[in-house]
């Protein structure tokens, strides 16, 4: 998966996050300013926060998710890299040292 397609992954979850976050304290609103008991209101204000807890924990645990994902990917590349890097170098290396034994060859002869 390629960083952009990482990164527009975050940001779906981003705004699905800001959304869920946006719906619970809305009803939450809503509800302070309905014509209801006191009794009542508390619970459902009660029920809205848990549900904003259970939300915020998800988000939590997708961010987690997300980041560990991410972690390993980097780290996997990182390790392409090297390797790669060190193919480049003895490739390099090589080269070197073939010119190297032309030249000599030709100065020799």
């Amino acid at each position: 998966m390629s960083n952009k397609e990482s990164l527009n992954g975050q940001v779906w979850v981003n705004v699905a996050a800001g959304i869920a976050i946006g719906l619970v304290i809305g009803g939450t609103l809503a509800l302070l300013f309905a014509p209801k008991s006191g009794e009542q209101t508390r619970k459902e204000i009660g029920d809205a926060l848990e549900d904003l807890k259970d939300k915020a924990e998800q988000v939590i645990d997708d961010l987690q998710v997300t980041t560990a994902e991410l972690i390993d990917r980097s780290q996997a590349l990182l390790e392409e890299t090297r390797e790669n890097v060190a193919r480049s170098v003895e490739a390099g290396k090589e080269a070197y040292t073939q010119k190297k034994e032309e030249l000599m060859a030709q100065l020799d002869a």
